[in-house]
């Protein structure tokens, strides 16, 4: 898996609490799984198209 980096959000309460039941049905550590599906969404973001995104045209008055 690599190096690693942590990374902290604070949830709704009832998020977490739901996080936590998820996880432990699942067997797998909380921070496991949002690495996970963090891993998983930003492999479909394509960084160059955000960075190179032209900005859009605007007229003077």
């Amino acid at each position: 898996m690599g190096e690693r980096h942590l990374v902290g959000a604070r949830l709704p309460i009832h998020d977490a609490v739901k996080l936590d039941e998820i996880t432990d049905t699942l067997g797998v550590s909380v921070s496991q799984y949002v690495a996970d599906l963090l891993h998983d969404h930003l492999a479909t973001i394509d960084i160059d198209a955000i960075k190179n995104q032209a900005e859009l045209p605007i007229k003077t008055a």
